[in-house]
C-alpha cells in the first residue's frame, strides 16, 4: 500500500511540474495499465507536435508570401511615369530642375514649372513684369493655364515656404488649397501630389520661417492631402538630421537651399514613391468588383457593411493561421 501511494505521489509531481498537456490521471497499481497510458500519451504528444510543426510551416510560408517586395518599375516605366508629370515649385524646386538636367536617369525628362520666390500667394496674381510666375515656352504664365498645354497627367507641387511669413500656417494652407482648386478647374483629371517643404539648418530660421513651423505646416499639408484624396510625399525627413533640421551635408548655402546630394536622395525617394503608386493601382485593379446587374443591385440595397464582418474580411492569412493554431491547441488540452 505504501508503495502504491509513493507511486501516486511521484506521478502527481511529474504531471504537476513537468511539460505535460494531459488532464487528471488516476493512480493504478497495474504496471501494464500504466504503460498503456504512457503510450497513448506519447502518441497524443507526437500528433500534437506534428500538427504544430505543420502550422508553423504554413505560418512561415504565409509570412514569406506577405513580405515579398512590392513593384519595382523598370527605368522605362519610371521615365514614362515622371515624363507625364509636371513639378511645380519655388527655388527649392528650381534646384531640383537644375540637378535633373544633368542626370541621365528618368528625372532628366521631368517637366518643371518653377521659379525663385514663387508661392501660392504669388501664383494667383495677374501676369505682369513685376509679379513672380514660372515661364513656359519663353512666356510667364499662371500654372493652371500652363499645365493643360504641357498635357501632364499628374502634378507634384512644392509650395508654402514663401507663404508662411505672409499668411501664417493655416492661411498658407488655405491659399495652397485655393491654388490647387484653380488647377483642377482647367485640368479636372490631373492627379495631385503634394511635396513636403524642407527644413533650414539648425538655428538659421528667420521669423515665422523656422523649423517648428515648417514641421507643423507639413502636418497640415498631409492632412489636406488625405482629406482630398491627393498624394503626399515626404522629401523633408530623408534629408534631415534627425532632430528637425536640415542636415549640413544636404545644404548648399548655409541656410535652406539644397545640395546635389540632397537631390540624389530625392531621386531615390521618388523612385520608391512611383513603385508604391504602382502597387496601389495594382491592388485597386485586383479588388475591383465586376460591374454586373447583381453587383449594382446589391450596392444600392446594402451599402453598409457591419463592422464585425469588415474586420473578419480583412484578417491576414497569418492571423487566420495563428488563430487556428491556438484553437486547436486549446481543444487538445480540453480533450486530454
Amino acid at each position: 500500500m505504501k508503495k502504491i501511494k509513493l507511486m501516486c505521489a511521484t506521478l502527481t509531481a511529474i504531471l504537476t511540474f513537468g511539460n505535460y498537456t494531459g488532464g487528471a490521471v488516476c493512480a493504478a497499481s497495474d504496471d501494464t495499465q500504466t504503460k498503456k497510458s504512457q503510450t497513448a500519451e506519447t502518441r497524443t504528444e507526437e500528433t500534437q507536435t506534428k500538427e504544430t510543426q505543420t502550422k508553423e510551416t504554413q505560418i512561415d510560408e504565409a509570412m514569406t508570401e506577405e513580405s515579398q517586395p512590392g513593384t519595382a518599375l523598370s527605368d522605362e516605366e519610371l521615365a514614362a511615369y515622371y515624363s507625364d508629370s509636371v513639378f511645380v515649385g519655388d527655388s527649392i524646386m528650381v534646384g531640383f530642375r537644375n540637378y535633373s538636367a544633368k542626370q541621365t536617369s528618368y528625372v532628366h525628362d521631368i517637366q518643371f514649372l518653377a521659379v525663385g520666390s514663387y508661392s501660392a500667394f504669388n501664383a494667383v496674381k495677374p501676369v505682369t513684369d513685376s509679379n513672380v510666375h514660372p515661364v513656359y515656352k519663353g512666356k510667364k504664365c499662371q500654372i493652371w493655364n500652363a499645365i493643360p498645354l504641357i498635357g501632364s497627367k499628374r502634378a507634384f507641387i512644392l509650395l508654402g515656404m514663401n507663404d508662411i511669413s505672409i499668411l501664417g500656417l493655416e492661411g498658407a494652407r488655405d491659399q495652397y488649397k485655393a491654388l490647387i482648386d484653380k488647377i483642377l478647374e482647367t485640368s479636372p483629371d490631373i492627379e495631385i501630389h503634394i511635396i513636403s517643404v524642407t527644413y533650414t539648418l539648425e538655428g538659421q530660421g528667420k521669423g515665422k520661417l523656422n523649423n517648428d513651423n515648417l514641421a507643423q505646416y507639413n502636418i497640415l499639408l498631409q492632412e489636406m492631402a488625405e482629406e482630398n484624396g491627393w498624394g503626399y510625399i515626404d522629401l523633408c525627413t530623408p534629408i534631415s538630421d534627425g532632430n528637425g533640421n536640415l542636415a549640413e551635408e544636404y545644404c548648399s548655402d548655409g541656410f535652406v537651399h539644397l545640395s546635389n546630394s540632397a537631390y540624389s536622395v530625392w531621386e531615390a525617394r521618388l523612385t520608391d514613391y512611383a513603385n508604391a503608386q504602382a502597387d496601389l493601382e495594382k491592388t485597386g485593379a485586383d479588388t475591383e468588383p465586376t460591374a454586373d446587374a447583381d453587383t449594382e443591385t446589391n450596392t444600392e440595397t446594402n451599402t453598409e457593411v457591419p463592422e464585425a464582418d469588415t474586420k473578419k474580411d480583412t484578417k491576414s492569412k497569418i492571423e487566420t493561421l495563428l488563430e487556428s493554431n491556438t484553437s486547436q491547441t486549446t481543444k487538445g488540452r480540453e480533450q486530454s
